[in-house]
């Protein structure tokens, strides 16, 4: 059990690491172009970076401890398919536990957010973490690149998908 621990947290796995998206295709879905963000809405806008970069960390940086609450904030920051992903993953106790006696756990920290795209109810962004993973007394670190995509819900701005890139 601990070598699978180990290799899970090493490996940039745990809650939720690549999501379904990885199963996605990148293919337009829809002919129209989307409708630019009015100025009015900018500071509604920005909210979505902040979103996308909460989601990041909530999925990305946990320990034994944190793993649960982590999970329940991804659950609140998610919808769709991403959201039913999440929830069929939901932490199990012998989980947790395997992860509390390996020491496992991950650190991460944002150090770079990019918009690649934003209009008035959807956006998608690259978010660039700087991460240490431990587990079974080894050590990892590097940094990873992940696109978040998001859709505007009423006021709140929600995951859609979240995959990592290379």
């Amino acid at each position: 059990m601990v070598g699978l621990v180990a290799g899970l947290a090493l490996g940039g796995c745990g809650p939720r690491s690549a999501g379904p998206s990885a199963e996605r295709h990148d293919r337009a879905t829809s002919t129209t172009q989307p409708k630019p963000a009015a100025a009015s809405d900018q500071n509604a806008l920005a909210a979505a970076g902040r979103v996308a970069v909460r989601y990041a960390l909530a999925a990305r940086s946990w320990t034994p401890a944190s793993y649960r609450a982590q999970y329940r904030r991804q659950l609140r920051l998610s919808t769709g398919s991403l959201r039913a992903a999440v929830h069929r993953g939901a932490p199990t106790r012998d989980q947790l536990a395997a992860y509390d006696e390996d020491g496992a756990q991950v650190e991460a920290t944002a150090v770079a957010a990019s918009r690649l795209l934003q209009t008035t109810t959807q956006s998608r962004y690259v978010i660039v973490l700087d991460e240490r993973s431990v587990a079974a007394s080894q050590t990892g670190r590097g940094r990873f690149t992940y696109l978040v995509e998001l859709q505007r819900r009423g006021d709140a701005w929600l995951v859609t998908a979240f995959s990592i890139r290379p």
